[in-house]
This record gives C-alpha cells, structure tokens and sequence, in this order.
C-alpha cells in the first residue's frame, strides 16, 4: 500500500470528525433551546394565571413545575449510574470476552451453521 495518499485521509477524517462534532453541538444547542422556550412558556403561563387570581390546584401545580424542571435536575436527582471505565486498549482492540460469553457466542455460531448447513441440504 502507498503512503503517499495517507496524509489526504487523515485530513478527510479529521474534517468529518470536526464537522459531526460541529453537527452534534449544533443539534444539542437546538434541544436545549426548544427545552427553555418549554419552561419559558410553562412558567410564564403559570404566572400569568396567578396574577389574574385564578386557584391552581397544587397537584396541577406541581406537575407544572415539574416540567418546567431542566432534564439535567432530572438527572441529578436520579441515582448516579455506574460504568466501568473503558480503555483506548478496549476500544482499539476491542474487549475480551469472558468464558460465558465464549461459550455463548460458540453455541450461536454453532446453531448458525447448523441452519445454513440445512439450508443448503434442502436447496439441493
């Protein structure tokens, strides 16, 4: 294979790295706009009918005030979940799988075969 062509693909992937990156920061800006227009507006509503006196059930209030909640309280307020670290030795190389999994994944290729091996019996 010729080096001569490896500095053209490195600059190709790092342009679509940047330019998905860009595209991703662009669609979450988007979102997290669209989500503080909604509190705005929840809110403002909300207010709106408390100045004009009307009684707002406090079931009704709180489920109000609960949407107009950010997703990031959310998610706070939610248990931490726990993951396990993953390496760049994982991701190039990918994980090793255990025993079971081994097993599991032999008895698949096992079964695979096996249908495809009947398959072709009954084509024939």
């Amino acid at each position: 294979m010729s080096l001569q062509y490896l500095p053209h693909v490195l600059y190709s992937l790092a342009l679509t790295s940047i330019s998905m990156h860009l595209l991703r920061q662009r669609k979450d800006a988007e979102a997290e706009r669209a989500q503080l227009a909604a509190q705005i507006s929840i809110l403002d509503s909300t207010a709106h009918k408390m100045r004009a006196g009307e009684i707002i059930p406090e079931r009704e209030l709180n489920r109000l005030l609960k949407l107009a909640q950010s997703q990031r309280q959310l998610v706070e307020e939610a248990e931490p979940v726990q993951t396990d670290p993953i390496g760049w030795r994982e991701v190039l190389l990918g994980r090793k799988a255990s025993e079971v999994e081994s097993a599991k994944a032999a008895e698949w290729d096992r079964r695979e075969l096996e249908s495809v091996q009947k398959e072709v019996q009954a084509s024939s």
